[in-house]
């Protein structure tokens, strides 16, 4: 499949700015919505091209044989020596490219490059078109926009005025003309040379120095499918257009061949290449006859340089890549010129119908052994093409092997917002290190082998950074031609400690994968998402996820608010989310939609039974915060079973989420009402709340017992509650034992003091078991994989017990009572311990 990104430029100028309409389009279809932006004023913007052109320039005359016969305009100033020219021309560039980049940073594109980057991943077969009729837009080489170089290494930026009916592809058998009109002091022989070894199998039709009749003859009395021009050439001062010099008294302008070029349209041209100087005249007028795809050079170009990008663009085109990609490669090429002829691959520029097809040209198949798939080679030149094997007998066999083909091909990198990141942007900002700042920059790059470098020396500092841990493994894998991915959606802004817990487990089991096993022989890449806990931003996420066809599996969310926010959002997008922590009655769902814990009732019944046996006559006052479903559910549970035991409760009105919530007061109520007991249960986001409540009830010395939550079972609780938290019993889904605790200090140097990591372990231990039952099977996609996760035979041996999920609810369940692995624990002197 292929995407098309149409930048739309419409009215507007320099002075007030232009309106930007963004349009997106998966094999022709428009695939998201339109986004409506706004380019701000930019004065100077012109200007920094021009200097740079006139250094250009100038260093172009020291230099010689341009191919081009118009003399230099007259505005342009070439009075440099030729020792400072290059010099010159390299600074004036450097000078254009930052102003680009400044204008557009600073321009109102927030939504549309959010819809871009949600909506096309970053490896994805994808073209990007400037649509404008300002010939000063058209000008600027929009390849340099920071975006593009950095999220879209494969993109080439065509540029194009009007929408046409598109024509469709070459024909099988090209049929080629090939035109070397005047070579007064340039060497074209080369250009033809280049041709005839690229294309040895191909109707090239060479015609040297015409006649203009005779030209025009030849051009309406064959079907041409490309014609191909190299020689003298030049745009009018007006910009509208241009002039090719077929030999050394005649020249013509598309103007003036405008008849026979329409004819040649309707006759079959797809392709218009002229392998010359200052082309965007000719682009603009060959456009306005309905020629789908023409290249021209935007400025004057030397002989070495259109001999360079000929050759570099006929070996990629005609080994299968698209036009684009053609185009891209061969300016790549380009770049290793540039110390000899500045800013060659600034030259190259695509003029074509936003409406065609990507171009490719025909190439033969050979037939792929049977029980081998096709590979991607670089680029994205693997297109799922016509295997013309398939006889009758092998239909089905090729319908599998496309399909396969088209799910488990997964190199293509997520949808990258902010806040949405592969390995090239920090998200928790608790354990930066100038190392990890160093790495993300190489991973954004694509340095993978020095973002791998990086990671390892962040983590040699601070090993206790599960997001460094994730990302040196997806660098370690990012070269990789296959991958596979989830995502994970924590809290790392608003709760980073409590979204580390999470993403520790979550490495573990990425790092045990692709050192020792991999998914059906696929590495395991992880994309990290900051939710901050927040219902709309978890929504947004998820909208975002779904979009992104790699992503297979997602896990998260942390607080209950936030996964019962984000469900639907996946269950209508057919994406399979499991969260490890959530505790939602709400989350009981019949499809995609999983939670490893129990429901928060389960855990206060429990909760409500330890009390009852360790306070004669409870009299329990209650604190929750009204943020968070599950805690509410918490609330209603143990004030059942505490009744149950003949207790009494008291609800103190005491809401954590209170913003003027005041620990004293709570207190003095609590004096008030002489009770025994104190349960609190806090929405992960309000733990520091939590923990004033406990402080202020020790002060004063209260002889009274606390208990609380799962919420409460971190390793924050013990560093910011200190003595206040002695004796705090909880109830909890997961205790580890010594064992794992000694395996966790050695990896991350730190103590397990949660139950967040075993159970993010264990989701993506269930995703992996899933995905490993998901490529075998004949239809490897999304939805099977939620049948998978689903079906009765399915089970998972974590390190939380064995399990499976119930099929109508997505709960996880134990296969043997006796293996349930929740508990009561206590704090004491300083450390969660278990009650036996």
């Amino acid at each position: 499949m292929s995407k098309r990104v149409i930048f739309r430029i419409d009215q507007g100028d320099f002075e007030q700015g232009f309106s930007v309409t963004l349009t997106i389009k998966e094999n022709g279809e428009i695939c998201a919505p339109e986004i409506k932006g706004k380019l701000a004023p930019a004065t100077q913007i012109i200007d920094r091209y021009n200097d740079w052109q006139q250094a250009y320039y100038s260093w172009g005359q020291s230099h010689r044989w341009w191919r081009r016969r118009l003399e230099v305009p007259d505005q342009i100033n070439t009075n440099y020596s030729s020792a400072d020219s290059e010099n010159n021309a390299t600074i004036y560039a450097s000078q254009f490219e930052g102003e680009l980049n400044d204008w557009l940073d600073r321009s109102d594109l927030g939504e549309l490059r959010e819809e871009l980057l949600h909506t096309v991943n970053r490896n994805d077969s994808v073209s990007f078109i400037v649509q404008t009729d300002n010939k000063e837009l058209q000008r600027l080489p929009w390849e340099l926009w920071r975006l593009l170089k950095n999220r879209y290494h494969q993109a080439e930026v065509a540029i194009s005025s009007r929408s046409a009916p598109k024509k469709g592809a070459l024909r099988s058998s090209v049929k080629i003309l090939v035109i070397l009109g005047s070579d007064d002091k340039i060497d074209i022989q080369t250009d033809w040379t280049i041709l005839r070894e690229k294309l040895p199998n191909d109707e090239l039709v060479l015609v040297e120095k015409p006649r203009a009749d005779e030209f025009r003859e030849i051009l309406i009395n064959q079907p041409w499918d490309i014609i191909f021009f190299a020689g003298h050439s030049s745009t009018h001062a007006d910009g509208n257009d241009a002039k090719i010099w077929l030999n050394e008294q005649e020249y013509l302008s598309p103007q003036k061949l405008r008849n026979s070029l329409e004819k040649a349209v309707r006759n079959g041209l797809k392709l218009a290449i002229f392998n010359s100087c200052d082309g965007l005249g000719l682009a603009r007028q060959l456009e306005t006859l309905q020629i789908p795809h023409i290249i021209v050079m935007r400025e004057p170009v030397h002989d070495e340089v259109a001999q360079k990008f000929l050759n570099g663009f006929l070996t990629s085109f005609a080994e299968g890549a698209s036009l684009h990609e053609a185009v891209r490669e061969a300016r790549d090429q380009l770049r290793l010129i540039e110390n000899r002829s500045p800013n060659a691959s600034w030259l190259p520029v695509i003029f074509q119908n936003p409406e065609e097809p990507p171009l490719f040209y025909p190439v033969e198949e050979s037939a792929p052994e049977l029980g081998k798939e096709p590979l991607e080679s670089s680029g994205s030149r693997a297109k799922l093409k016509k295997i013309a094997w398939c006889g009758m007998g092998a239909i089905a066999l090729c319908t599998l092997t496309l399909e396969i083909y088209k799910i488990i091909d997964l190199r293509k990198d997520s949808t990258l917002a902010s806040g949405i990141s592969l390995g090239e942007e920090i998200l928790s900002e608790k354990n930066t290190t100038s190392e990890k700042q160093a790495g993300v920059k190489a991973f954004g790059n694509g340095n993978y082998s020095k973002a791998v470098a990086n990671f390892k020396s962040s983590l040699e500092k601070n090993p206790n950074d599960p997001e460094s841990r994730i990302y040196l493994n997806n660098a370690k894998t990012a070269n990789n031609k296959q991958t596979i991915k989830i995502a994970v959606s924590v809290p790392l802004g608003s709760n980073p400690s409590i979204g580390e817990e999470i993403l520790r487990g979550v490495a573990e089991v990425q790092e045990e994968i692709n050192r020792d096993y991999q998914i059906n022989g696929l590495p395991l890449q992880v994309v990290l998402a900051n939710d901050n806990n927040d219902g709309n931003l978890a929504q947004a996420v998820a909208r975002k996820f779904v979009k992104d066809t790699s992503i297979f599996a997602v896990i998260g969310h942390n607080a209950s608010n936030a996964s019962t926010a984000a469900a639907p959002i996946y269950k209508d997008g057919k994406l399979a989310m499991i969260s490890p922590t959530s505790f939602a009655n709400q989350l009981k769902e019949p499809s995609y939609i999983f939670r490893m814990v129990p429901q928060i009732t389960f855990f206060a019944a429990q909760l409500s039974q330890g009390l009852g046996r360790a306070v004669p006559n409870p009299k329990v006052a209650i604190c929750v915060d009204n943020v968070s479903p599950d805690q509410e559910s918490f609330r209603n549970e143990f004030k059942y079973v505490v009744s149950a035991y003949k207790g009494q409760h008291i609800d103190l009105g005491c809401n954590l989420a209170d913003p003027n919530f005041n620990p004293i007061a709570v207190v003095e109520t609590i004096k008030k009402n002489n009770v025994n007991s104190l349960m609190v249960a806090p929405y992960v986001n309000n733990l520091p709340k939590a923990m004033e409540l406990f402080k202020a009830v020790r002060e004063s010395q209260l002889p009274i017992k606390m208990f609380g939550s799962p919420t409460l079972y971190n390793d924050k609780t013990i560093e910011w509650g200190g003595e206040a938290v002695e004796g705090l019993t909880l109830s909890v889904p997961y205790f580890p034992d010594e064992r794992e605790k000694n395996s966790f200090r050695e990896l991350w140097k730190t103590e397990l003091n949660t139950w967040r990591s075993p159970m993010s372990k264990d989701t993506t231990r269930a995703i992996a078991t899933g995905l490993q039952q998901l490529l075998k099977s004949p239809q490897p996609n999304r939805q099977e994989l939620d049948n998978i996760l689903r079906n009765s035979s399915f089970k998972v041996k974590g390190v939380t017990g064995e399990f499976k999920f119930t099929s109508n609810t997505g709960e996880r369940e134990f296969l043997f009572q006796k293996e349930r692995t929740d508990a009561l624990i206590q704090v004491k002197n300083g450390k969660f311990v278990k009650i036996e």
